[in-house]
């Protein structure tokens, strides 16, 4: 149920900012942001036909989530930054994201474990990461005149969202390469805990579309 309510929010999410973005409703450019959206509902989907993660059949799905969505939304957060030192800073962000993901992917390989093994060392980092650079946003954000119009920052809202998913899903990502080990409640609850954080993810993102429109 909840895992439905998930894809569901996704879809509208999607669709909002799909037609916004066509419509230029918005002071940012949300391409890159589109280009994490639909790429999360498309691995998302993906993993439910390949099969269920804790018997490891989609795991490498995931792995390549990983991928599409820290770089899509740093490259998102770095296009909101106000200041150009802020810019650079996230500009280093993804390229240590890269290095970190890749590396860790060829020492999985070189394992043979790759197609079975969740590269939590890159979740994570990119997690991590994401957090700093929403925090860079918000130093920016309040340094600058757009705080006046805080309430109507489309940036302001996604950063919110993204800001409730990341810091609290860090930890749940920690123990994924666990699973095998622990009690099947266990496994419900943390399996549990994503699903809810992207439903308030979500929630955020589609009130701040509809919030943050600019007025005809």
């Amino acid at each position: 149920m909840l895992k439905s309510l998930f894809l569901l929010l996704y879809l509208i999410t999607i669709i909002i900012y799909s037609l916004k973005y066509f419509k230029k409703k918005f002071e940012v450019n949300l391409k890159f942001f589109l280009g994490f959206l639909v790429s999360m509902l498309f691995f998302e989907l993906l993993a439910h036909f390949v099969g269920p993660f804790r018997r490891a059949r989609n795991t490498w799905v995931y792995n390549l989530l990983t991928l599409a969505e820290f770089n899509f939304l740093l490259l998102f957060l770095k296009e909101i930054l106000l200041f150009r030192f802020s810019k650079k800073i996230v500009k280093y962000f993804i390229i240590i994201f890269n290095i970190i993901y890749f590396l860790s992917s060829f020492y999985y390989t070189y394992k043979g474990v790759y197609l079975i093994t969740y590269n939590s060392l890159a979740s994570v980092s990119g997690g991590f990461i994401v957090t700093v650079a929403v925090f860079l946003f918000f130093k920016d954000f309040i340094n600058s005149d757009r705080v006046m119009n805080l309430r109507r920052s489309l940036p302001f809202w996604i950063s919110v969202g993204l800001l409730l998913y990341y810091l609290d899903a860090i930890p749940g990502t920690l123990m994924m390469n666990a699973f095998s080990k622990l009690e099947k409640k266990d496994i419900i609850f943390i399996k549990n805990i994503a699903p809810f954080l992207a439903l308030v993810m979500y929630c955020v993102f589609i009130f701040g579309a509809l919030w943050s429109q600019k007025k005809e």
